[in-house]
């Protein structure tokens, strides 16, 4: 019997790296029976960290699907890397689950995963539970680490539980909800006891508060308990339930997944509390190619439609699409429509997963996440629908990548390979991305950072058994002049049979930024035939593509062709175009030449103890602060900086604010580039060409 939507709970697992999402997934499954042991991160026996990659480096690098079911409901959990450079995972996993677990250490408290994890719920709108982990750690600190949570995101972080013996020894927490103390055996199952005394007076306290805030998140409750001054404990459950829903209050819960302490009752929880999918009733898409909405009703009687939140390639099945089953059913035997792609897609067995154990199912109901292999021509983003109720669904909004690097193949005949290999990983992952630069005359591979482009070339480097080198990638610098200069050039070649001859002189202006390249004809007179006109604009507009300064590309210049002269036989189109060229480059050289270089603006967010530091490399990089705010608790510092000074910048910040700082950056403009540093590229670029 499948499972109804009321009864599905899709809850991401989102925090730092390395407090815990990971095992936090192996304990639900062990006190759900489908594991018998919990798994190890050292040892690389963990269901959700699977991939060669993952279990070398000891870290999440891709969300994982696991799911249990408890007491008639299912619980599917994602679990995200909480590293920065995979945050793609993160924001593909907010836009299909309808909760989370945030997962803070208590022995480190707030950390950037935490903050990125945060704003990434807020803005999917997605309510979560803050689960306080480590607390069996020998310097944990709950009453610290809950502190610093209301301090940083208010008192609707409210503490649901708080332990008994935080420490090596933990293994109780007291319950406010339940108005018992929970002791956890070895099994992960707990025993209630009446509150100890010493804790009553705090629990009371608790509770009251707990009440307050849930009556103030519904006006009915809140009149009621003005009247009375109490709530019913269905009153309370219900409150609560629409309180999370709303954000209005955030419960805190006290767990240790490696003693498995508090899994059993925070399963218990998510279950009763966190939204069903069908919470909402009802979803927005679009009419396939246009801005029209079109709503669907989150119910197993509309029509089907899905949405692909990722894609990955495992070697011996090839593509896996995870989808989210948004409305209707999906069977074996379905045939759905691709949207982006105008693919039909045939799908055979469907599946739900434990990390990489596929569970095959007969049918996937509204609200429901599962997964399919081998479909043709599908991948992340993509809506798939009954072909006669057409709908698109919004994709993820990736972020911009923030590292670029040049690549090539080792060995010569391989770059087809690595252009492949290429397509498939942005396929698979859209926050990594590719171009192949006809201007720079190179691949560039960018993405979230060093690891992120690591981890995604090694995919490439295994799979197509070929070796990939990295590089620096080359600035697309612009050319441009200061002032109005002419030049003249005449071509002529006469080497036995028929010659060439042309002769040009052009005038060449600066325009303002962003104008173009303009070309027109300033003749008088019949020293030039005008059909030679378009041969000499040919031949400027070519050299254009490739400045006389560093072969970049020229910009915002008015070109005109004023004078020349022809032979009345050797004179042809070919010969007025290198004449246009010769006599362009003569009069760029006497125009002010200068080079222009890509602006990037970027906004960092760094605590306040590391302002002077960033501030002082920023200027380091010939950096201009553009801009200060601060949310409270960061300083927001916005700048822009050359593209130049830029590369893997990422990890310069990092190494500057150990690790709790980070940024994004978007193109702005062109500017000048200061002339000692242009003449060391242009001489760079000098030498490169001679031994080349």
């Amino acid at each position: 019997m499948a499972i109804l939507t009321k009864d599905i709970r899709n809850i991401a697992l989102v925090g730092h790296s390395a407090t815990g999402k990971t095992i936090l997934a192996d304990a639900f499954l062990l006190n759900a029976g489908t594991i018998n042991r919990l798994g190890s991160i050292q040892e690389g026996t963990t269901t959700s960290d699977y991939s060669p990659e993952e279990i070398e480096r000891q870290i999440s690098l891709r969300a994982a699907l696991v799911h249990i079911e408890h007491e008639g409901v299912k619980l599917n959990f994602l679990d995200t890397p909480g590293y920065i450079d995979f945050s793609g995972e993160l924001k593909a996993v907010c836009h299909v689950v309808d909760a989370a677990i945030l997962v803070v250490d208590a022995t480190s408290g707030i950390e950037i995963g935490t903050e990125l994890a945060w704003d990434a719920l807020t803005e999917n709108n997605i309510p979560p539970f803050i689960a306080i982990s480590m607390l069996d750690k020998e310097h944990a600190d709950f009453n610290g680490v809950v502190k610093s949570l209301q301090d940083r995101y208010g008192d609707r972080v409210f503490p649901t539980q708080f332990p008994v013996n935080e420490g090596v020894a933990f293994n109780s927490i007291i319950d406010i909800l339940k108005k018992k103390k929970l002791t956890f055996d070895e099994n992960g199952k707990y025993t209630e006891e009446a509150i100890p005394a010493e804790y009553q007076g705090r629990v009371d306290e608790l509770y009251e508060k707990l009440v307050e805030l849930v009556a103030e998140s519904d006006d009915v409750l809140l009149e009621k308990y003005f009247e009375s001054g109490e709530l019913s404990e269905e009153e309370i459950n219900n409150g609560l339930k629409n309180a999370i829903l709303s954000r209005t209050l955030f419960p805190l819960v006290c767990i240790s997944s490696q003693e498995n302490v508090g899994i059993s009752r925070l399963t218990e929880l998510v279950k009763d509390f966190a939204p069903a999918p069908d919470t909402q009733s009802e979803v927005k898409g679009k009419k396939p190619g246009t801005e029209e909405e079109i709503i669907r009703k989150i119910d197993s009687a509309e029509p089907t439609s899905m949405f692909i939140y990722k894609s990955i390639y495992e070697q011996h099945l090839g593509e896996i699409s995870f989808y989210k089953v948004m409305s209707g059913s999906l069977k074996p035997g379905n045939d759905l429509k691709n949207m982006q792609t105008s693919v039909n897609e045939r799908f055979g067995a469907i599946f739900t997963m434990n990390g990489k154990h596929r569970v095959e199912m007969k049918e996937i109901q509204t609200g429901d996440i599962g997964a399919v292999v081998k479909l043709k021509d599908t991948h992340t983003c993509n809506t798939l629908c009954d072909p006669k109720f057409p709908i698109e669904y919004d994709g993820i909004k990736f972020p911009d990548p923030i590292m670029r690097v040049a690549v090539t193949a080792s060995a010569k005949g391989d770059d087809e390979k690595i252009g492949v290999g290429l397509a498939q990983v942005c396929a698979e992952d859209p926050s990594f991305h590719y171009v192949v630069d006809p201007e720079l005359k190179q691949t560039i591979v960018s993405g979230q950072g060093e690891t992120h482009l690591e981890v995604n070339l090694k995919k490439i480097e295994q799979r197509y058994h070929i070796e990939i080198n990295q590089a620096e990638p080359k600035i697309p610098y612009r050319e441009t002049i200061r002032k109005t200069a002419e030049g003249h050039y005449r071509h002529k070649k006469q080497s036995g049979g028929a010659g060439q001859f042309g002769e040009v002189f052009l005038r060449i202006s600066p325009k303002e930024r962003g104008e173009g390249i303009e070309f027109v004809s300033e003749l008088v007179g019949m020293n030039v035939d005008r059909s030679f006109v378009p041969s000499v604009e040919k031949g400027v507009k070519a050299v254009s593509t490739e400045g006389p300064l560093t072969a970049s590309k020229v910009i915002d210049i008015k070109i005109a062709f004023y004078d020349g002269k022809q032979h009345p036989v050797d004179s042809k189109d070919i010969a007025f175009q290198i004449a246009g060229r010769g006599a362009f480059r003569d009069a760029f050289t006497k125009a002010d030449p200068i080079l222009l270089e890509p602006i990037y603006e970027i906004e960092i967010k760094i605590p306040d103890e590391y302002m002077g530091d960033v501030m002082g490399d920023i200027s380091s990089r010939r950096g201009k602060v553009l801009g200060m705010d601060s949310d409270g608790h960061h300083q927001i510092i916005k700048a822009s900086v050359p593209l130049a000074n830029l590369y893997k910048y990422s990890n310069i910040l990092r190494s500057i604010s150990q690790g709790r700082g980070f940024y994004r950056q978007k193109f702005s403009h062109y500017e000048y580039v200061p002339k000692e540093i242009q003449d060391k590229v242009v001489a760079e670029h000098k030498r490169e060409k001679e031994e080349s």
